[in-house]
């Protein structure tokens, strides 16, 4: 059976746009998943990352049966083409989920259906203890998790952001998630080399919206805005600051910049996700710009009258652990940033570890 577009059936996960039939999978983890009973499915992808080079195409992965690591990873090669998903000698009950590893930044992806050797089930997934977001750059994305500093250059296939410090602490809560994440993206300035300011394309424009870059990749010239009651996290971890630096550098007036887009950005947060703890981190590249955020959350704390925001800074992370790609942490750091969100989250949220 052909399964195509919005199916009932199929559980999607993260901030994701249809149009017409295809469901385009673009933010890093987002991901479609459903059981059925077959002995083998099939999907059919799109994606717009054959054009570019190689080191930027789309990377996916598959999970079957709940498994907590991917049992395939395959990379998109070509515009459109069918993918095996699952294939059995007999046909038999099986829960899949197909997730898209590589970031927003890159190959977009589109899901034109699903074609089900047998029946698709009823939906069997089960409720999510806690609800997490996650807004990041390319550490959120794992950018080069999979690489190493100074022997690899960066590619699409070293980024795994499942085993980055998001996914792991949402994994520790059993916590449903969404990662707003972007490599190289800022609050006042994104990346730049040069040190004058890059301003084209900073995280307070991407988030009000659905998936403006993938709009701006259809040709859209006007953008959907985000529903935010579709998914209303119950704690909030904003990642952001670390390519900020590369403008600010130790320029008084262009921290003091950075902390006023930094508290106009907390005020967008806010207004859109009333009840949610909002925990600020930096650190894990560098700790240049943390005593600004940590400035701005207490300023925010005490002229909005908040007290469900706070700001943890990440330990610098240590070349004996491994250094990725780019400058980017290892798993290794990415594992200690994991222990000391998820402390701070069962601080301050009182959760526990899921068995």
């Amino acid at each position: 059976m052909r399964v195509e577009g919005i199916n009932k059936n199929i559980k999607i996960r993260g901030r994701v746009y249809t149009e017409g039939e295809v469901v385009y999978l673009n933010y890093s983890c987002t991901s479609l998943e459903f059981t059925c009973k077959s002995k083998k499915v099939s999907v059919r992808l799109w994606t717009d990352g054959h054009k570019g080079e190689e080191n930027f195409l789309a990377k996916m992965a598959v999970f079957i049966n709940g498994e907590d690591m991917p049992s395939k990873y395959f990379m998109l090669e070509e515009e459109e083409k069918d993918y095996i998903l699952y294939e059995n000698t007999s046909e038999e009950k099986v829960h899949i989920k197909l997730m898209k590893l590589s970031e927003a930044a890159f190959a977009k992806v589109g899901v034109k259906g699903f074609e089900v050797e047998g029946e698709l089930l009823p939906l069997d997934v089960k409720e999510a203890k806690h609800r997490i977001e996650f807004i990041g750059d390319s550490i959120t994305c794992g950018y080069g998790i999979e690489g190493v500093w100074n022997v690899d250059t960066f590619s699409t296939k070293q980024q795994d952001p499942w085993k980055a410090y998001a996914a792991r602490t949402a994994r520790y809560f059993g916590a449903d998630f969404h990662l707003i994440s972007w490599s190289g993206i800022g609050i006042v300035s994104s990346w730049t080399d040069t040190g004058d300011i890059n301003n084209d394309w900073l995280m307070p424009m991407i988030y009000p919206y659905l998936d403006r870059g993938l709009e701006n990749t259809l040709g859209h010239k006007e953008y959907k805005t985000w529903d935010f009651q579709k998914f209303q996290p119950e704690c909030i971890v904003v990642n952001l600051g670390t390519n900020d630096t590369s403008y600010t550098k130790v320029d008084t007036s262009r921290i003091a910049e950075f902390g006023e887009s930094y508290y106009e950005f907390l005020k967008t947060i806010r207004d859109n996700n009333k009840n949610a703890m909002i925990i600020c981190t930096l650190g894990a590249m560098g700790q240049e710009l943390y005593p600004e955020i940590n400035k701005q959350v207490a300023r925010f704390s005490l002229e909005q009258k908040d007290t469900r925001i706070i700001d943890m800074p990440f330990e610098v992370q240590d070349e004996a652990d491994g250094i990725g790609t780019d400058w980017h942490p290892s798993e290794k750091t990415h594992e200690k940033m994991t222990a000391q969100l998820t402390e701070t989250i069962r601080t301050v949220m009182g959760w526990e570890k899921e068995d």
